[in-house]
């Protein structure tokens, strides 16, 4: 416990520091007032009502790119209306040649980056922190996502909400109404935080109303424009009711055997504050969570899977820890919400009850979560618990703490505590974004007694140049209950930095990448156990929309016992030196056809390896998107050859953005099965769904195609508010 006392004190110092350099630089900030009405507009699309027409204007949208600080080549004006129940934002997206408005999505919750699209955060606790995101295209599709600390979490928060776009001859519209108890505000505040983009695809043009330095995304609303005059608000309801009904029929074809299943459950909140919001789950139900994409393990390290079930993705970024995030990279992760209902492979366990609050209270924000587990696998039933605090200080920047309880896998007493500090500002060097963060983890569990991990990391994410530093250690028997590790009993130190120039007297090329990425990796003695050095040489993006980049690679590896990787090929242990060659093409994201190809060919250990990789995304129409995946890879070892296949395909068809119907098919060579898994929504009214799914398991040792297991499911759920 030493080193956690060391780096506390680093930690206390370092805040000590941060706030005596920052400088606060005042920009002024852009403000549209709006209009209070007594009828609200009819939400169609079209925005001829009276009251659209006597609300303020806002609109000098300026460029982010190509051309950051220009103004944007299509007009683009908005304006603002509320009444008692809600914020409508009726949004005039002027376009000189109609024709060229590029729309093919309308699937719910699919973010229309593809599309002409128009993006809107909304601070409304006005703390310059945290808001909510909006997003829509001219076919009116609906995605929405939170904002924590400056920072776009996903889309995983699942909002409330109407939208309606029309294209015309004069280039499209859209007209938004976000209910008040779909979010959360302060009453006694009349002005929020506001920022709209808007993304012209076919020009790869994006334009802001207010518009910060090129490297912020709209979804820092530190630098948002202001909405005012939203006066005497108050949120209609405190209480919120999701029940939902199931029916189950699982067919076992191997054994003809079938069972069926009849349920109900569903969530209830409560909201104890403006901000923060209690949730008691019954009976919690993920069937119509979407599969997990297929992977082959190629490493010697276990794989990641992320999480997609709504209950643990909704508020999922309050419990963001220190500069660890959720990817496949990441060393490790104090919560790991995939702990709890999902044991290690992957197999569902019942979450018989479950309570969850998270919010924010002033300069605090806040998340618990305690679940209940069933008995599995000859264990108990399990209590889980988890707590995340941290404290909003200086302009941008946050301290705070965690704690796990708990293990779903063991009746053993585990614990898990640790304190970070995360430093932002967006004024450094006058409009320059830093970043900084220190953290410290102990584990304990009753087989291994306590365990650390503490590190810290030093960003310069900017435009021209960007680069960091980052150092961490994990100690020997670091294994959190509910968290995820990828390697123990090790040192890192891990640096980047990418100059990326945009050449003027180059046309056709908009930007350019010299890169390189270098990780070292040393056992608690010192020892090199590996390394890796990447280098783009260059990365090219053209001004037409399309990607380029060639990369070498050079690694170091020292596996101490010999690992088998998916395929059943052996490595031995030993010391390996490799270099492979990677290029990369993408194609512009605004043709119908879009996708990126690659191809590496290098040394892999004791042999050599390649790798021919491809995303294909084809959208005929707004109402049919199709998308495939496959990556061939083929191994030339002393004691053998052989290759690996994975592949998935994905077409959806959207009736309406409130109705689809999903088909994913997925196989490997490995396993030598094909997965099926199609999904029928419709969101028949606001807030009431409807799901059909199936899942059928295909392959067995003789045939590809011989049905083994088949689940079919019928979930229907409803909001209701009081």
């Amino acid at each position: 416990m030493r080193k956690l006392f060391y780096l506390g004190a680093t930690l206390a110092g370092f805040a000590g520091f941060a706030l005596a350099a920052e400088e606060t630089v005042l920009k002024p900030r852009p403000s549209v007032t709006a209009l209070r009405v007594e009828q609200p507009p009819v939400i169609d699309g079209v925005l001829d009502e009276a009251t659209w027409q006597a609300a303020p204007v806002a609109g000098d949208f300026v460029q982010q790119d190509p051309d950051d600080g220009e103004p944007i080549t299509e007009r683009t004006e908005f304006r603002v209306l509320y009444d008692e129940k809600a914020l409508y934002i009726g949004v005039w997206c002027y376009d000189s040649e109609p024709d060229g408005i590029i729309a093919r999505s309308m699937t719910r919750d699919d973010y229309p980056y593809e599309d002409d699209h128009i993006y809107i955060a909304i601070d409304s606790f006005l703390d310059y922190r945290n808001g909510y995101a909006f997003a829509t295209n001219p076919n009116g599709c609906r995605w929405d996502g939170l904002i924590i600390n400056n920072s776009f979490t996903g889309g995983s928060w699942d909002a409330i909400w109407e939208c309606k776009s029309r294209i015309t001859g004069e280039g499209w519209f859209s007209e938004i109404a976000i209910p008040f108890n779909s979010i959360s505000f302060d009453p006694g505040k009349n002005t929020w935080g506001l920022n709209i983009s808007r993304n012209i695809r076919r020009k790869n043009e994006t334009g802001r109303w207010h518009n910060p330095p090129r490297q912020l995304w709209t979804s820092s609303v530190s630098d948002a424009g202001e909405i005012r005059g939203l006066n005497d608000l108050r949120q209609v309801s405190k209480w919120e009711f999701l029940p939902y009904g199931i029916g189950k029929y699982r067919y076992n074809h191997d054994l003809d055997d079938g069972s069926s299943l009849g349920d109900f459950g569903g969530d209830i909140s409560y909201r104890l504050a403006p901000n923060l919001s209690a949730s008691l789950s019954v009976n919690t139900d993920f069937a119509e969570t979407e599969v997990d994409s297929r992977q082959l393990n190629f490493s010697r390290f276990s794989l990641f899977y992320p999480e997609k079930r709504d209950f643990f993705l909704r508020d999922s970024g309050i419990f963001r820890f220190g500069s660890l995030s959720r990817s496949s990279s990441t060393p490790t992760i104090p919560f790991f919400s995939r702990r709890i209902g999902l044991t290690q492979n992957r197999r569902p366990v019942p979450i018989n009850l479950a309570t969850k609050v998270t919010g924010r209270i002033g300069k605090y924000s806040i998340g618990i979560i305690d679940a209940q587990i069933d008995g599995h696998d000859g264990i108990g039933s399990q209590n889980t618990f988890v707590a995340r605090v941290s404290r909003n200080v200086l302009e941008q920047s946050s301290v705070g703490l965690i704690t796990t309880i708990g293990d779903p896998n063991s009746e053993e007493d585990a614990y898990l505590i640790g304190t970070d500090f995360n430093y932002r500002t967006t004024r450094f060097l006058t409009d320059k974004t830093l970043r900084a963060s220190v953290y410290a983890l102990a584990n304990y569990d009753e087989s291994s007694d306590w365990s650390e991990v503490y590190g810290g990391s030093l960003t310069y994410p900017n435009d021209l140049l960007d680069g960091g530093l980052s150092a961490y250690e994990i100690g020997e028997d670091f294994q959190p209950k509910l968290g995820y590790t990828r390697r123990t009993g090790v040192r890192n130190v891990s640096s980047w930095i990418s100059y990326r120039p945009r050449p003027e007297n180059i046309e056709w090329l908009r930007k350019y990448h010299f890169s390189y990425r270098g990780s070292l990796y040393t056992t608690l003695e010192n020892d090199i156990e590996s390394q890796r050095h990447s280098f783009y040489i260059p990365y090219m993006d053209f001004e037409s929309g399309y990607e380029l980049y060639f990369k070498i690679d050079r690694e170091y590896d020292r596996p101490e016992r010999d690992f088998e990787i998916s395929g059943g090929a052996n490595v031995p242990a030993g010391e390996y030196w490799t270099t492979d060659y990677t290029i990369d093409f993408e194609l512009k994201e605004s043709g119908m056809l879009r996708g990126d190809f690659g191809y590496t060919v290098g040394e892999w250990y004791h042999g050599d390896k390649q790798t021919a990789y491809l995303e294909l995304g084809f959208d005929p129409a707004k109402w049919l998107n199709l998308r495939l995946e496959y990556s061939y890879n083929l191994f030339e070892l002393p004691e053998l050859d052989f290759d690996a296949h994975i592949a998935s395909g994905r077409l959806r068809i959207n009736f309406t953005p409130d109705m689809g119907w999903s088909h994913l098919v997925q196989y490997d060579s490995v396993s030598e099965s094909i997965g099926y898994n199609t999904r029928y929504f419709w969101e028949f009214q606001p807030g009431k769904k409807f799901h059909v799914v199936l899942r059928q398991n295909y392959g067995d040792d003789d045939r590809l195609f011989s049905l083994r297991e088949s689940e079919f499911v019928l979930k229907a759920v409803a909001t209701f508010r009081l």
